[in-house]
């Protein structure tokens, strides 16, 4: 009888080895066929697309720059590069007043008449600047 246990033992243990080399292979399969997948079929994060010659205000490091010429009545883009969120308000009330989250892009209409523009941001008073539209 020790022999068939011993026997029975030795089947038992290389049954359980069975499911492990199996699951070994599953994986193994899985991360060949994932390795396969190219980084065009990965989903992609929205993002707003902006061209060369569209308007811009960019926040970076709590100040404001530009890019492009604005327009009378144009639509304006900010881009907020921040961790916090700023605001493009302007000093003449009414006028024009965004908020831009962090990382957020927002657009709104520029001034009609052509002119300086002087705004800040209204939770960091210390950030400042002239919107010129030609």
């Amino acid at each position: 009888m020790s022999h068939q246990s011993k026997t029975t033992g030795q089947r038992d243990a290389s049954h359980r080895r069975g499911p492990r080399l199996s699951a070994a292979a599953t994986i193994g399969i899985l991360l060949a066929v994932l390795s396969g997948c190219s980084e065009d079929e990965a989903p992609q994060s929205p993002t707003t697309s902006l061209s060369a010659e569209d308007p811009l205000i960019t926040i970076s490091d709590f100040d404001y720059s530009f890019s492009g010429t604005f327009e009378p009545g144009a639509t304006i883009t900010v881009h907020n590069q921040d961790n916090v969120g700023h605001t493009v308000t302007s000093d003449t009330d009414g006028q024009f007043d965004v908020a831009v989250g962090p990382g957020e892009t927002v657009t709104f209409t520029g001034p009609d008449e052509p002119g300086d523009y002087p705004f800040h941001c209204t939770p960091h008073p210390n950030m400042v600047s002239t919107l010129t539209v030609g």
